[in-house]
């Protein structure tokens, strides 16, 4: 190859390598500006609790004797009245949280689906013989604080946890709610200063919370009952309904999921200023 030949080559070579390296698409992520918030952590009545940035999972072993874990996630959660924080003054502190048991959701249809075991292992009943109507005396735990401890990184939470209901033959009247003392351990993950609607001015407060919270299905549960009740129970379900009957709470008792089971929430909440 002669001089020129070689010399038109090589500046080939150099416009493709030029135009290839001007045309590739470079991948980029915008930063999230923000900034944290310096000082004691308040969180109160004003703030709004961003549900769809926080979730409420559980966990267990998936059977009482195996070391493979079971989880998931409950799609129906909340706090009522309104999660109240205050760094400063633990006394001020105050957490009511709720999840709808009905909405557990183990990413297993047949797992979850209506009428499948896992809602009956959570003591959710029925109130047609199709099991299509969850009876709302068996579809919601509670989380009620009564005092905060500082404790290392984080906080201990006492408290009680209402967890299914009781059933006339317990003695107690049909309904009433079972509630055991219960302790939750919660971490401030701290509150930032975000720019909300992209106008580069930092416009909204963001705080964030994780919490843990253990028990025993068998505190809640009649771990005789092994045949779920059902009010008006098919022709297939009599002969077992009338054992059942005798259940003193709802649900069914299994070693299907082992008897600890954990909670956990992440919980955000905003205020604009």
């Amino acid at each position: 190859m002669n001089t020129k030949k070689l010399i038109i080559a090589l500046s080939f070579c150099l416009i493709v390598n030029v135009l290839f390296i001007n045309c590739r698409k470079i991948d980029s992520v915008s930063p999230i500006e923000s900034s944290l918030v310096t000082g004691t952590g308040s969180v109160d009545v004003s703030w709004t609790f961003d549900k769809a940035h926080s979730n409420v999972t559980w966990e267990s072993k998936y059977l009482d004797w195996s070391a493979g874990m079971l989880n998931g996630r409950f799609n129906n959660f909340n706090f009522n009245p309104k999660f109240i924080f205050n760094q400063s003054d633990l006394s001020k502190c105050s957490i009511s949280a709720w999840v709808q048991l009905s909405s557990i959701d183990s990413g297993e249809p047949g797992r979850d689906g209506i009428g499948k075991c896992i809602r009956s292992y959570m003591g959710i009943t029925y109130l047609d013989s199709m099991k299509t109507i969850t009876n709302p005396n068996s579809d919601s735990a509670w989380f009620n604080s009564s005092s905060f401890v500082k404790s290392g990184s984080g906080y201990v939470v006492f408290g009680n946890l209402r967890f299914n209901k009781y059933r006339a033959p317990s003695g107690f009247p049909d309904g009433t709610p079972i509630i055991k003392p219960a302790i939750m351990y919660l971490v401030y993950n701290g509150t930032n200063d975000f720019d909300n609607n992209g106008d580069q001015v930092n416009d909204r407060y963001r705080a964030s919370f994780s919490a843990k919270l253990k028990f025993k299905r068998s505190d809640f549960i009649d771990t005789k009952s092994t045949v779920q009740w059902v009010p008006v129970p098919t022709l297939a379900d009599q002969t077992g309904n009338i054992s059942a009957a005798n259940n003193k709470t709802y649900g069914v008792w299994t070693t299907n999921i082992a008897d600890e089971m954990s909670f956990s929430f992440n919980a955000q909440f905003y205020k604009n200023h």
